[in-house]
């Protein structure tokens, strides 16, 4: 009988000791795992993809607002040149940022568009990270007696479909060249946010230019 308890007892010994071997493998795997993650600057890289599309953005808005106003505003020139502006900002990134797919129009209304943006960034493996960017402008504007002294009711919207906020009178011209008299914003009954404009004569054209430096015109018959 003695020998059959050695071995038992030999087995329960080799079960331990294969038991501990493992949980010092799983412990010095998590341990590097969370050595890796907890070093790799995750927020860093979010951060750069996130003003990189940011910055895609302002240039394509930036080139609106120069075509909207009659300062030429070629997108195809100047988002090669941020793209190249791209690999001299972050030169040891491996940054690599590609578009396709422009638009550049005022009718119907002030618009800029790219379909797609193709990005890579070497640096931390990361290989066709794609983004589009709309930039727009629209103005509906008409005559508006009800209220007086206002004559004439502007809706201004972006590209995201809302209203357009804290614009003032000089952000509007009548009729090529002159400037409201007074402005008033209000909310219609259906809760969009409404410019009552006063000018003094026959308006027959009205233009706005928001914050962004962005124009839109429409005319009233």
């Amino acid at each position: 009988m003695k020998p059959k308890r050695e071995k038992r007892g030999q087995f329960i010994v080799i079960a331990i000791m294969l038991t501990a071997i493992m949980i010092i493998s799983i412990g010095a795997l998590m341990h590097g795992t969370i050595t890796y993650y907890k070093h790799e600057p995750w927020e860093e890289y979010s951060t750069l993809i996130g003003d990189i599309e940011i910055n895609s953005q302002r240039v394509v808005e930036f080139c609106l607002a120069d075509y909207t106003n009659s300062r030429g505003g070629n997108l195809t020139e100047a988002l090669s040149k941020w793209q190249h502006d791209l690999t001299v900002i972050y030169p040891s990134s491996g940054i690599r940022l590609k578009s396709a797919g422009y638009l550049l129009t005022q009718s119907p209304y002030s618009t800029a568009k790219v379909t797609e943006f193709n990005l890579d960034i070497d640096s931390i493996g990361l290989e066709g990270y794609k983004f589009s960017i709309t930039a727009s402008l629209s103005l509906e504007a008409s005559i508006d007696t009800t209220i007086t002294p206002y004559n004439i009711a502007a809706v201004v919207k972006s590209e995201s479909g809302e209203p357009v906020t804290g614009l003032k009178k000089e952000d509007f011209t009548i009729n090529g060249n002159q400037e409201p008299k007074s402005l008033a914003p209000y909310y219609d009954e259906a809760k969009t946010l409404v410019y009552r404009i006063e000018f003094e004569g026959t308006p027959t054209e009205v233009r706005v230019t928001d914050h962004r430096g962005i124009s839109a015109v429409d005319s009233i018959p």
